[in-house]
């Protein structure tokens, strides 16, 4: 087979390997999915000259100069959950916001609310039609490509594994994909936690999904074990989650520590609070990844450093939720002094939310806001946070997550050369104070251009839109009740 590949040249590279290296202008050399060279003009230049001459001559160029130039994005925790755009707190809601009440997630949370509402999710995905399922997937997928993602890391969502899966490999992005995995709820009013389905039948999903989608060198989608909160798991159904997890050797993830509420409650109805739990399970390692993890105690936090778990936290999300996740305990940026891997993501909603930009953003700021420190966390870090460090936590840091020879070739590409950069000679740190995910121009994945100018080279975003809003209306007429005069107004009277 004759190779192909592309030099992009002269940008501002970003490389987010351990050392944080800069290139202020640098150039990118790939061959097929991968790089193979990466240094100043120069240098690369110099690696292009010795490729064979049939190989160097399908080298296609990119002029990356006035552009900044960063690995694909890797959100590592994400949900697809755009089928409940209409009702949960969606599109249905008053266009004032000056009455509106906190969620069930605000103020230390309502655990018991919350784990039968994540709980009953899972139904939504089950009544989704094939066409339905892929139309919302792609339009999920879509705004995560078009904000600079080239990698997921599915942690339940509201829609079925295969189409999710089917949407990434048809974008060209990468997907860890994993079930809406819950076998129990916590009653209000009660203290013993109640069984809602077969655990073997929760597992056995997994497993289908774990063997139909092994990580596999090159590939863009893979699947990991997952369970959705630990007040939804049984100890049945945690220890079947271990066995998996180690059988296949994937990661493990699972909400844990999320709420203030959350450890008192987890121990009223299973016995122990919630890091102690995974850890007599079997599930506290260096394969968990613990997603938002604020609520632990002294000898949790010891316990999670000890184990080696990674941490994923989406600080760009947790204020219009009600969640003091950063600020309450400021146990994630403990963990993180600790020596623990703490990586960035958007978690998920209705609505579109920060994307991974905007994580970044709110990591930089925030973090050194409770440093009192404007050192503490620098822009670099963010990025590695959101690149190099989550694709540790989702077991892929051999193949993605920063822009080094022979790794995949995943990069982003963002004009940096307008007002918000002039004479600033650090174009991240101007990013992340006044750029966006709308900013993002070009992406790869691969090797292969996914974004260009913004737009897909094979799909139209106009299409993607539209087939999204015809699956959503008859999705929600059909599964979730809505009045047709009511679907109307939101449909038809769109502008």
């Amino acid at each position: 087979m004759t190779s192909s590949g592309l030099l992009v040249e002269g940008g501002f590279v970003y490389t987010a390997d351990e050392h944080h290296t800069i290139l202020p202008s640098g150039s990118v050399l790939i061959v097929d999915d991968r790089i193979v060279a990466v240094g100043d003009r120069v240098e690369v230049a110099g690696a292009l000259a010795r490729l064979p001459a049939e190989a160097g001559d399908r080298i296609q160029r990119l002029d990356a100069e006035g552009m900044v130039v960063l690995p694909g994005l890797v959100n590592a925790h994400w949900h697809e959950m755009f089928a409940l755009r209409l009702p949960f707190k969606g599109a249905l809601r008053d266009p004032s916001d000056r009455d509106d009440a906190a969620g069930f997630m605000a103020h230390g949370g309502d655990i018991p609310r919350l784990s039968l509402a994540f709980d009953s999710f899972s139904h939504v995905s089950e009544g989704m039609t094939e066409e339905e399922a892929d139309a919302i997937a792609r339009y999920s997928l879509w705004t995560q490509l078009r904000s600079g993602t080239t990698t997921v890391g599915d942690a339940g969502s509201l829609n079925r594994p295969d189409r999710i899966a089917a949407a990434a490999q048809a974008l060209g992005m990468r997907a860890s994909i994993t079930t809406w995995a819950s076998d129990a709820v916590c009653p209000p009013g009660e203290n013993e936690y109640r069984r809602t389905r077969d655990a073997d039948a929760v597992l056995s999903r997994t497993e289908e999904l774990l063997q139909r989608y092994p990580a596999e060198p090159g590939g863009l989608v893979r699947s990991a074990a997952s369970a959705l909160y630990v007040t939804n798991l049984s100890d049945e159904l945690g220890h079947g989650l271990r066995d998996l997890a180690q059988h296949y050797d994937t990661p493990f993830l699972t909400h844990v520590g999320a709420l203030r509420n959350e450890p008192e409650a987890v121990r009223t109805y299973y016995g122990a609070t919630s890091v102690r739990r995974l850890d007599d399970l079997g599930l506290l390692s260096e394969r968990l990844m613990a997603i938002h993890c604020a609520f632990a105690d002294h000898e949790e936090r010891k316990r999670l450093v000890a184990s080696n778990a990674h941490i994923s936290h989406s600080p760009a999300k947790y204020g219009s939720t009600g969640e003091s996740t950063m600020s309450e305990t400021k146990t994630i940026p403990e963990l993180m002094r600790s020596g623990l891997d703490v990586s960035l993501s958007t978690d998920g909603a209705s609505l579109p939310i920060g994307g991974m930009p905007e994580a970044m953003t709110a990591a930089w700021q925030l973090h050194n806001e409770m440093a009192a420190d404007p050192c503490h966390l620098p822009p670099t870090q963010a990025l590695a946070m959101a690149t190099r460090l989550a694709a540790r936590g989702l077991r892929w840091a051999d193949e993605i997550g920063s822009l080094e020879k022979g790794k995949q070739a995943d990069l982003i590409l963002i004009p940096a050369d307008d007002w918000r950069y002039l004479l600033n000679p650090r174009p991240l740190e101007a990013f992340l104070t006044l750029g966006g995910s709308n900013d993002v121009d070009t992406v790869i994945v691969a090797g292969k251009v996914r974004l260009s100018g913004g737009h897909h080279p094979e799909f139209d975003e106009a299409a993607i839109t539209e087939h999204y809003l015809h699956a959503l209306r008859s999705f929600s007429a059909r599964q979730l009740d809505l009045d047709e005069a009511v679907l109307a107004r939101v449909f038809d009277g769109r502008s």
